[in-house]
C-alpha cells in the first residue's frame, strides 16, 4: 500500500480516532492522522499534561509526512498489525488520547534516547 494519509487514516485506531473525534464536536482533517489529533485535542481541549518534549512533538507530527509518521509509529509499509497498547478498550475520547500519547511517548524512548534521561 502505498504510504499516504489517506491509508494510514484507514487503520483501524485511526478509524476509532476520526470518531472519537466526532463525538467531541470535531471535525477530523483528513490532511492529517487521526490519532495524532486526537492526542492534540487530548492535549489542548482534554488538559491532559504531559511533559513538554512530548506536546511539541505531538504538535510538530500534526505536519509530518506519512512516511516519517510510518517511521516514528513503526508502522510497516503493508500497514498491518499497527495496535497501540489498549486501543481497543479505550472507551471514551480522552482514553482513547490517553493511549496514542502513551504510544508516541514510547516511541520517544526508542527514537530519542536523550528523551527523560534528565530524570
Amino acid at each position: 500500500m502505498k504510504e499516504n494519509i489517506e491509508g494510514l487514516n484507514r487503520l483501524p485506531v485511526n478509524q476509532k480516532a476520526r470518531e472519537m473525534l466526532q463525538q467531541v464536536g470535531e471535525e477530523p482533517d483528513s490532511a492529517c492522522v487521526y490519532c495524532v489529533q486526537l492526542a492534540l485535542w487530548g492535549l489542548e481541549k482534554g488538559k491532559l499534561e504531559v511533559e513538554g518534549t512530548l506536546s511539541e512533538t505531538v504538535k510538530a507530527m500534526m505536519t509530518w509526512r506519512p512516511i516519517r509518521i510510518m517511521n516514528f509509529l513503526m508502522i510497516e509499509k503493508d500497514m498491518k498489525g499497527y495496535n497501540p497498547a489498549g486501543w481497543e478498550e479505550a472507551n471514551s475520547p480522552m482514553d482513547l488520547a490517553r493511549v496514542i500519547l502513551d504510544e508516541i511517548e514510547s516511541k520517544m524512548l526508542i527514537h530519542f534516547p536523550w528523551y527523560q534521561s534528565h530524570e
